[in-house]
Parts: structure tokens; C-alpha cells; sequence
């Protein structure tokens, strides 16, 4: 019944909108609504507004499939000093799961052995390649914006293992929190490591920290994926959305 008196709001919307002559921005925000409904399972009347936002220009995302707005508007709406841990960061605004965060006031880590287009950016740069356990000595290999471990590529091990390696030395995600003295309650986890995510994730001290949110590519791999969920699960989290490549999770008891 809510969903139907929200649709309805948009719909009403879009009429009064078109009443005043303004067909094309009666159509975007609409399309805005849609999207944001599908992606990233905003509100109805929150999606409402953030569509109308979207359409006028006032407010920026740059993740590739809404990572930033379902934490931004959907987990943690109105948070202005959240934390993040953005693991596989890559580029630093093209594609970009955690800039969004920053301009919005939050604070965290960004993790890529071979960063670019950090200009601007003001989160904890670490240069490394996270595993499951520390001092393993890896092959790492990257083709354009595709790289990773290459004992744990995926989806794309075809066109990264044609590229030049070079050979790196592994953390675990538990090491650079405890380095970097990070808050016990972590807001939100982006993880995208083509294919070494599960090795990540068996390497984060679940016991010491715990996440808000947590958005994690699975590139449909299994049996990775379903044991992603499995340790998840186990560790007290629930996938609650998926949305093309990536499974997306809060704690059980949450939303």
C-alpha cells in the first residue's frame, strides 16, 4: 500500500510538472526514482526528493551501480561523520565507491596497490595488497582497471593475466585497522578486489570490528559467492540487496 501511494506521489509529480510545461524534467525525475528504487532501495519519500535533487543538479554520486547512495541515502541517511574502509579503491573518483562519502563530511581508508586520481581526495592511502593472511609473497597482475591476485582472479583472469606482474607482499585488512587505530564501528566496507574477496574477508577481525554496510562484488563467481555469504552470515550479517556485481550487506537484526 505505501509503495503504491509513493508511486502515486511521483506520479502526481510528473503531472503537475507537465501542467507547468516542464515535460522533460517531470520525465527525469522520474527516471531518477526508478533507478534509485532498483539500484540502491531508497525510501519512497526520501527517493522522492533525492530524485528531485538529481534532476536540479544537487547531488553528486560516483559509484558505477549506487554503492555511495544506498549507504548515502538508504543505510545511513544524514550521517555527516561516518567511516569507511574502501578496499580495491582504484580510481579515485571515476567509478568511486567513497568520494561521495567524503564530500559529505565522512572520514576512512582507501586500499590499492596501484591507485590513480587521488587528487582531492582525503582519506588514508595504503598501497597494498590485502589477503587473508600477512607476509604471503603474491603475483599481482592489472590490465588496465582490471588487476588482482593472480592465484584469485575471476571474472576477468583472461585479459589481467596477459598483462605485466609484479610481485607484492600481502596485509590483512586486520593489520592496517589496527596500524591506523581505526573506530571499533566501521560504517561501511567496499570491497573490490576481482576475486580475492573471500581471501579478504577471512582476514577482517570480525570479533574487534563491525560494519554498518558493507557492498561486496561477487561477479557472479561461485562457489565464492555463496561462501561469502556463508562467512557473512556466520559473523552475524545479512545480504539484504544485490544489484548486478555486487551483494550487499548490514547486520542481522538491521533494516
Amino acid at each position: 500500500m505505501l509503495r503504491l501511494f509513493t508511486r502515486g506521489l511521483i506520479a502526481l509529480a510528473v503531472l503537475v510538472l507537465v501542467a507547468w510545461g516542464s515535460v522533460s524534467v517531470g520525465i527525469s525525475v522520474g527516471r531518477h526514482y526508478e533507478q534509485n528504487r532498483l539500484c540502491c532501495e531508497t525510501p519512497g519519500r526520501r527517493n522522492l526528493m533525492l530524485s528531485w535533487r538529481e534532476t536540479l543538479g544537487l547531488a553528486t554520486f560516483y559509484s558505477q551501480i549506487g554503492q555511495d547512495k544506498w549507504v548515502l541515502e538508504t543505510v545511513f541517511p544524514g550521517v555527516k561523520d561516518g567511516f569507511f574502509l574502501d578496499v580495491g579503491s582504484g580510481d579515485g573518483t571515476v567509478g568511486s565507491n567513497t568520494k561521495a562519502l567524503e564530500e559529505r563530511g565522512w572520514r576512512g581508508l582507501c586500499i590499492d596497490p596501484f591507485p590513480k586520481n587521488m587528487d582531492g581526495r582525503s582519506c588514508q592511502m595504503f598501497k597494498e595488497v590485502v589477503f587473508s593472511e600477512a607476509g604471503k609473497r603474491v603475483t599481482f597482475q592489472a590490465s588496465g582497471d582490471v588487476g588482482g591476485v593472480a592465484d584469485t582472479l575471476g571474472k576477468w583472469k583472461g585479459q589481467a593475466l596477459g598483462a605485466p606482474s609484479v610481485e607484492l607482499i600481502t596485509v590483512t585488512l586486520g593489520d592496517i585497522l589496527d596500524r591506523t587505530k581505526s573506530p571499533a564501528f566501521i560504517h561501511f566496507v567496499s570491497l573490490d578486489i576481482e576475486g580475492a574477496e573471500l581471501e579478504a574477508l577471512k582476514g577482517f577481525p570480525f570479533d574487534r570490528y563491525k560494519i554498518g554496510a558493507m557492498a561486496v562484488e561477487h561477479n557472479e563467481e561461485e562457489p565464492k559467492r555463496t561462501e561469502i555469504e556463508t562467512l557473512m552470515r556466520g559473523h552475524g550479517y545479512r545480504r539484504v540487496h544485490s544489484w548486478y556485481q555486487d551483494d550487499f550487506y548490514v547486520p542481522l537484526g538491521s533494516r
